[in-house]
């Protein structure tokens, strides 16, 4: 498991998501996991979480294929994704203004001249930064904004399905480990390792996929309208968001958006699924 730290490996994961899931410039989806464990001795309650059993708190950031690039667990099961990021060296890598990951600075959209960093996604237990879209508040969405948020989730469910298939492969993530949470930690490095090897093996024979399919609906009478206010918003982290959500309108729109966006709009017809890559073809 090794987090890239050359612009030609970070390229290559933006190139899989774009590929894969139609979102272009990302590098990673994020998100959290909640790993059930016994009752730690004089543990008193913070590994008691807010679904009410004992665990650890494992975060990761996943590639396109379902891969693990970053892995950090130990967490107390009562701390949130929010913290359980903040205490990440993840976090203070990416946030490092001398880019010790080497992660490129900007790249254009594709069909485009508009520049946006390189970014990951995640939900909204994460904070909104230049390099971390999450989805806009879901009250009073627009048009556009329910774009947005559909298009992000589409790329996001790359760490969830990660999660699913570590789950199915390794059953023990199943039920409650019965060990002492040093030991547990010791247990999901090795299965995320494990898991990456797995994924490896499965996916070295399979080429990218064109990134969409031209058949469908192509609409060109919605607009972004950009929000001007908002709490804790960061003007440089809207302006980027409001970057993607334009191009997903405009230039970057694919044909089924519109339905799973529930945008209604005529004479659509919904796309075949592929259940191995998430494409719509």
């Amino acid at each position: 498991m090794q987090i890239p730290d050359t612009c030609e490996e970070w390229k290559t994961v933006a190139e899989g998501f774009y590929a894969r899931w139609n979102f272009p410039n990302c590098i990673g989806s994020i998100d959290g996991k909640l790993v059930r464990l016994q009752r730690p001795v004089r543990a008193g309650g913070s590994y008691f979480n807010y679904k009410k059993y004992f665990s650890v708190n494992m975060m990761a950031v996943v590639e396109s294929y379902g891969r693990f690039l970053y892995v950090t667990v130990g967490a107390q099961g009562s701390a949130n994704d929010a913290a359980v990021y903040n205490a990440s060296s993840f976090a203070e890598l990416i946030a490092d203004s001398s880019n010790p990951l080497n992660i490129p600075p900007t790249a254009e959209l594709p069909d485009t001249n508009t520049a946006t960093p390189m970014v990951f996604v995640a939900d909204e237990a994460y904070p909104l930064r230049p390099y971390i879209m999450k989805p806009f508040s879901s009250r009073g969405l627009s048009a556009s904004e329910r774009i947005f948020n559909y298009r992000l989730s589409r790329a996001r469910r790359t760490v969830e399905n990660a999660f699913g298939m570590l789950a199915n492969r390794f059953r023990i993530f199943h039920q409650t480990i019965q060990m002492h949470p040093e030991k547990v930690n010791i247990v999901v490095m090795a299965s995320c390792v494990l898991h990456n090897m797995l994924r490896t093996k499965t996916i070295s024979a399979q080429a990218l996929r064109p990134h969409l399919s031209t058949s469908g609906p192509m609409l060109d009478d919605i607009r972004h309208l950009p929000r001007h206010s908002g709490a804790h918003y960061n003007a440089v982290s809207k302006s980027v968001r409001d970057k993607f959500s334009v191009y997903f309108v405009t230039s970057g729109q694919v044909p089924w958006q519109w339905k799973h966006a529930n945008i209604a709009i005529s004479r659509y017809e919904e796309p075949d699924t592929d259940a191995d890559s998430g494409e719509e073809t």
